[in-house]
């Protein structure tokens, strides 16, 4: 009789610790891209069956710095559905090559304290925060554009999932003359190396414009944005995209300090960008810049007396146009769907997840799983808000501001 209990009593204990294993609850971290986080937001929400719960800090869930969503997954994970907890903070494209490379501990993911009903989605008055390591990050491109990257030991190599095209405008700020309307290599090299400024003359041609002059304003050198419209234009090439080599950018103002999404109202002076340190990175006097899109976006719809030039992610582009800024054309060719998948409008680059492989880092098969599961549901949301879907696109290109050729992408390709 004692076999058969014995029996009995092993089966029992696989039978609870498959129970408890089935319960445990996986716990994914992003951060990067800001250009991206309204798709990225979404898929977290479309991965999820009903009755999740979803808190975050900020004007809209999608437009969210921090957010925390806990639920249970429609698609099974190791054979059956799984509870998860998704925490988002969006840091830009480079820091959280940075570190989810270094396993760098961020301070800014809301913490589980932040506790919401099911179904919900809650923006917090009074959040908690909590500090933990990012296993994943959204790239707008590739690592090696980056100044983490290898062959430096300290930033070792990414694997990376291609889930669309991220697609950037060049905007001027509410109230900028009428006859500023394109942006070019040239000019942009010209307007971000030239202490900034630029006369409108450069645009129109009109001698009389020679004293109305057009200032540099855009992110902080951790922000892919900023990366891409730098080698696209020429403003940095794969080598001093990964040097940083300085530019000048300014910082408006009003009475209250920098003027952002939280401090609105009218401009009314202006400085270079002060020196600034990033992620323990230290940037000279007007090489800095703004660390999130949307307060940048904020700042571009605000009235000023002085004219300003950006470059902006298509979501952060749709708040600033709201707010009465104007896109410019790029090359001469207006921003459509069509002129992105066919390759006459080329201010884009490639999205990406990116990850250290499991057994590398602190990445787990689970983790992992979750992981490709959002960048699947990413790759099929309605990408029409950030850019473009992979199976849209009838050109591709290597890496950001590099040729635009002929050809299909993949999640793995180029």
């Amino acid at each position: 009789m004692k076999a058969p209990r014995i029996l009995l009593a092993g089966l029992l204990a696989l039978s609870t610790s498959g129970v408890a294993q089935a319960q445990s609850t996986i716990t994914l971290h992003l951060t990067g891209s800001t250009a991206f986080r309204t798709a990225v937001q979404n898929a977290i929400i479309h991965i999820l069956q009903p009755g999740y719960s979803a808190a975050f800090v900020g004007s809209s869930f999608t437009g969210a710095g921090e957010a925390i969503v806990s639920g249970t997954t429609i698609s099974n994970i190791n054979g059956s559905p799984a509870s998860v907890t998704i925490q988002t903070y969006w840091s830009g494209s480079l820091a959280g090559i940075q570190a989810v490379s270094t396993e760098l501990s961020l301070p800014n993911f809301l913490s589980s304290g932040n506790s919401t009903s099911g179904g919900t989605t809650t923006a917090l008055s009074s959040p908690v925060f909590e500090s933990d390591i990012p296993e994943v990050c959204m790239s707008d491109g590739f690592q090696n554009t980056t100044q983490f990257s290898p062959p430096n030991p300290q930033y070792p190599a990414l694997s990376h999932q291609n889930v669309g095209v991220v697609v950037f405008d060049f905007v001027k700020n509410n109230g900028a003359p009428a006859g500023l309307t394109n942006m070019t290599p040239l000019l942009a090299q010209t307007l971000w190396e030239n202490n900034g400024t630029l006369p409108l003359s450069m645009w129109t041609g009109n001698t009389n414009d020679v004293t109305n002059t057009i200032y540099a304003v855009g992110r902080n050198p951790d922000s892919g944005t900023r990366k891409t419209a730098f080698l696209e234009t020429g403003i940095q090439t794969f080598i001093s995209a990964v040097t940083q080599q300085a530019v000048y950018q300014y910082a408006p103002s009003n009475a209250n300090g920098l003027v952002t999404s939280a401090n609105k109202g009218q401009i009314t002076k202006q400085g270079f960008w002060p020196p600034s340190t990033v992620d323990g990175l230290s940037f000279v006097k007007g090489n800095g810049g703004y660390s999130s899109g949307g307060d940048l976006a904020a700042a571009m719809g605000q009235v000023s007396p002085y004219n300003y030039v950006t470059y902006l992610g298509l979501s952060d582009t749709a708040t600033a146009t709201g707010l009465g800024a104007t896109v410019l054309t790029y090359n001469g060719v207006a921003f459509s769907h069509t002129a992105v998948q066919n390759g006459t409008y080329t201010f884009w680059t490639i999205e990406q997840m990116d990850w250290l492989p499991v057994g590398t880092g602190i990445m787990t098969q689970n983790q992992l799983a979750l992981a490709e599961l959002l960048a699947t549901q990413i790759a099929n949301e309605n990408l029409s808000g950030v850019g473009e879907s992979l199976t849209s696109m009838n050109v591709t290109r290597n890496q950001e501001g590099g040729r635009v050729i002929p050809g299909t992408m993949s999640s793995t390709t180029p």
